[in-house]
Order: C-alpha cells, then structure tokens, then sequence
C-alpha cells in the first residue's frame, strides 16, 4: 500500500512538472509567435498558425526535434521581426489597459462598499432611536398602543422610501466617480389617494394578522423595502374596490 502511494505521489509530481513546463515554454513561444487573426486574410491560415504554435511547443516540451524546431523558430524570428515588435508594442498597451482598469474598478467597488457600509451603520443607528421613542410613546401616551404602532409603521415606511433613493442615488454618483453631496436633494414623499373605492376600507389591524402568515418573502424584497403588508394589502382593496356599486 505504502510502495501505491508513493508511485501515486511521483506520478502527481511529474504531471504538475509537465504541466509547468508546459506553460513556460508556451509562454517564450507566444513572445515570437503573437499574431492575431486580424493578421490573416483568411480564416484557414489563422488556424494553420495556431497549429504551427502548437506543434513547436508539443516538440519542445516532449523533446522531439529540438534543433530542428528552434532552427525553425529562429527563421520565423528573422522574417517576422517587424511583425512581431509591433504586436509586442500592441499587447503591452492592451495588458496595461486591463490592468488599469481592473484597479479602476477594484477602487470604485472598495468605495462602494464603504458607502454601503456607512448606510448601514446610520441605519442601524436610526433604527434603534426610532425602536426607544416608540417604547417611550407607548409608555407615556394616552393613546392606545395599536394607533401608536400605526403610526410607527406608516413613518417607517416613509423613511425606507427616503433612504432607498437617497442610497441609489449616492451609489450612482460614486459609480460615476462623483463624491456624494451633503446638499438636501428633492425626495419623494408619499400622500393617500383622494377618491372613493365605491366599497368598505380594509382594516389596518386585520391586515396585519393576515401579513403574520407571509413567510416567503427574500432577504433582497425586504431590504429594498418591501414589507408583508404589501402582498396582503393590494389584493384585498382590490376585491373591495366597486362592491358598493352592485348594492
């Protein structure tokens, strides 16, 4: 058993050996041999150049036709040599492009996840003011805890909608490379409809009984503000709505 897994491990050890060198002559081939399609007029010498490639790099990392294959090599080398620079000057500019971009866009995700993280924490921070001056209204009004629980709800919902888009806007900007400004920006501010729904008003109390039972809401719906009364509410004003009518 010992002698199979030392047989096991050697065969391991020369595969990643083959493997890697392999990729290291591959890659002192590619330096001579940089052609792209674009250099070919048709398709069929473009692929008879990539099969050139890689039966020069089968030769050299298999030991086949060493000599032969690097006489072969050189004589490329001389009749491409101004070929071959330039597709060198090309493919350096084209490898700092995607470097500098991928900095680019490693910094921007950086800002954008301390952004988030700042809302976060402001968030979470109003959250628990929000939480001690509703316990404190409870404790200290003389109105019921339902209205007051109400009234907490609704507010809620108000500033879920208010931080939703001042934190897509925010996110925007910083994607577009601009600070996010501490000037007071126009949000939108949610008023009930004024109209009749020719039938009886749902009640705010039963709705939410009926909220308790939705469970298969996403972590995604809920934290873009989305709540349970939502899925209840809408289809019950909607079977409400032009009873009174049939009267």
């Amino acid at each position: 058993k010992q002698w199979y897994q030392r047989r096991v491990r050697e065969q391991k050890r020369f595969e990643d050996y083959t493997v890697e060198r392999e990729v290291d002559i591959r890659k002192r081939v590619l330096k001579d041999y940089n052609k792209v399609e674009s250099d070919f007029e048709t398709l069929r010498e473009y692929n008879d150049y990539l099969e050139e490639v890689e039966d020069i790099v089968f030769n050299l990392t298999n030991n086949i036709d060493i000599e032969e294959t690097k006489t072969r090599i050189d004589i490329y080398r001389k009749e491409n040599f101004k070929s071959i620079q330039k597709n060198r000057v090309a493919q350096n500019k084209q490898e700092a492009y995607l470097k500098e971009k991928r900095l680019a866009e490693a910094k921007e995700a950086e800002e954008r996840r301390a952004h988030e993280k700042e809302c976060e924490m402001a968030e979470e921070m109003e959250r628990e003011e929000r939480r001690k001056k509703l316990l404190d209204q409870i404790a200290n009004s003389d109105r019921p805890a339902d209205e007051i629980l109400l009234l907490h709800q609704e507010e809620q919902r108000t500033l879920a909608s208010k931080s939703l888009l001042n934190n897509g806007f925010a996110v925007n900007m910083i994607m577009k490379g601009a600070k996010p400004s501490s000037t007071k920006i126009y949000t939108y501010k949610y008023e009930d409809p004024v109209g009749d729904n020719f039938g009886p008003k749902s009640d705010e109390v039963r709705l939410e009984r009926f909220a308790e039972a939705v469970t298969c809401l996403s972590k995604v719906a809920l934290s873009s503000g989305f709540e349970k009364m939502y899925a209840v509410q809408r289809p019950i004003d909607d079977a409400y709505s032009g009873l009174f009518l049939f009267k």
